[in-house]
C-alpha cells in the first residue's frame, strides 16, 4: 500500500517523513528517492538507547541480512536528516553509524506551546494544586506495567492523596480494581479510573490539578506525557528503562526513577515524595521553565527545519 501510494504521489511530496530504522523504512526511502530526485527524506528514530547498543537484525537469513545491510548503506547516503530523541541516543547513533555523523541531529518530542498558552495563560499555583498522583496512558496494557503503580500506591497507604489514572482501560485491569474496591471500600475515595479523555483541554486540566506524575512502563523511548506533566509543574516518577528520563528531568532535578520490577522501591518513593511538599513546591516553576526552554515544538524543530530547507 505504501509503495503504491509513493508511486502515485512521490513527485508531490517535498519531505518524506519515516519512523524507525527498519527494512521497510529503508526500501520506502530508496523507492521515494528513485521517483523524486529533489525530495527530502527525514527519519525519526524513536528508539530505546539500549537498542542502539545492539546489532540491527533485518533478517535471520544471512543472505537477506547481507542484502538489507547493503541497502542500508545506500539509504544512509540518500536520506537528508535523521534524528534521535535524547543526547545519549544521538551519540550512540553516530557511534554506531559513522556515516551519519553530519546527518544525525537531536529532535526531542515536545508540546504545542501556542495551544497551551492560549488555553492555559498561567498554570495552577502550588496552593491551587491538589494532592493527586496522575498517570496518563493505556491503563492496564501489558507493556505499560500499571500493576506496579497501582500496587505501590495501595501499599504506600498515603493519607490525603489520590491516584488518578486517565486513558482507555483494559477490562482485566478494571476487574482487578473492582475486586479491590469490594475488599477495601475505603480505596474508592483514593483511586479514580477516568477512562479515555480525547479533549485536550480536559486532559490538561488533570495535569494542572496534580502535583505528581508517574509512569511505570518498563521501557519508553521518550515519554511525551512526562513533558506535558512538567509543563504544569508536576514532579515526575519513572523507571530506569526510560531512555530520555535523565534528559527530560535535567539529570533528576525534576524527578526520580526506580527499577521497573521493584514495586517496593516505588512504594518507598511515593511515601518520600508525598511527604516532601517543599520539594514539590520548589519544583513547580522550575519544571515548567525546563519544558518552555527545551521541549516546545517551535524550539525543538529548529535544527530540523534548518537541515531540510538549507540551500
Amino acid at each position: 500500500a505504501v509503495l503504491k501510494y509513493l508511486q502515485r504521489n512521490a513527485k508531490q511530496i517535498d519531505v518524506l517523513h519515516l519512523f524507525h530504522l527498519t527494512k521497510e523504512t529503508i526500501y520506502y526511502a530508496l523507492y521515494f528517492a528513485l521517483l523524486n530526485k529533489k525530495g527530502k527524506i527525514y527519519v525519526k528514530m524513536d528508539v530505546y538507547n539500549e537498542t542502539l547498543k545492539q546489532d540491527v537484525i533485518y533478517s535471520k537469513k544471512p543472505i537477506f541480512q547481507w542484502t538489507h545491510k547493503k541497502a542500508e548503506k545506500l539509504f544512509f547516503k540518500k536520506i537528508t536528516v535523521i534524528s534521535a530523541e535524547n543526547p545519549t541516543s544521538l551519540t550512540l547513533l553516530k557511534q554506531k553509524f559513522p556515516i551519519l555523523q553530519h546527518k544525525a541531529i537531536l529532535v526531542t518530542n515536545a508540546v504545542n506551546s501556542s495551544f497551551l498558552k492560549t488555553n492555559f495563560p498561567s498554570i495552577n499555583s502550588f496552593e491551587e494544586k491538589e494532592n493527586i498522583i496522575l498517570s496518563v496512558g493505556r491503563i492496564g496494557a501489558a507493556d505499560k506495567n500499571y500493576e506496579m503503580l497501582f500496587n505501590a500506591f495501595v501499599l504506600a497507604k498515603l493519607t490525603g492523596w489520590k491516584l488518578i489514572l486517565v486513558g482507555p482501560i483494559e477490562a482485566a485491569f478494571q476487574e482487578k480494581v473492582n475486586q479491590l474496591f469490594i475488599e477495601n471500600p475505603t480505596l474508592k475515595t483514593q483511586i479514580e479510573l477516568v477512562g479515555n479523555v480525547e479533549d485536550r483541554i480536559s486532559l490538561y486540566n488533570y495535569y494542572n490539578r496534580s502535583k505528581l506524575f508517574c509512569l511505570s512502563s518498563p521501557q519508553e523511548s521518550f515519554g511525551i506525557a512526562f513533558v506535558e506533566a512538567m509543563y504544569f509543574g508536576n514532579y515526575i516518577l519513572g523507571t530506569t528503562g526510560m531512555s530520555s528520563f535523565e534528559y527530560i528531568t535535567d539529570n533528576f532535578k525534576h524527578g526520580k526513577w526506580v527499577n521497573p520490577e521493584e514495586t517496593n522501591k516505588l512504594t518507598e518513593l511515593l511515601r518520600e515524595i508525598t511527604t516532601n511538599q517543599l520539594l514539590i513546591e520548589n519544583n513547580r516553576l522550575q519544571a515548567h521553565h525546563r519544558v518552555v526552554d527545551y521541549f516546545c515544538w517551535e524550539k525543538a524543530i529548529n535544527s530540523l527545519l534548518e537541515r531540510i530547507y538549507k540551500k
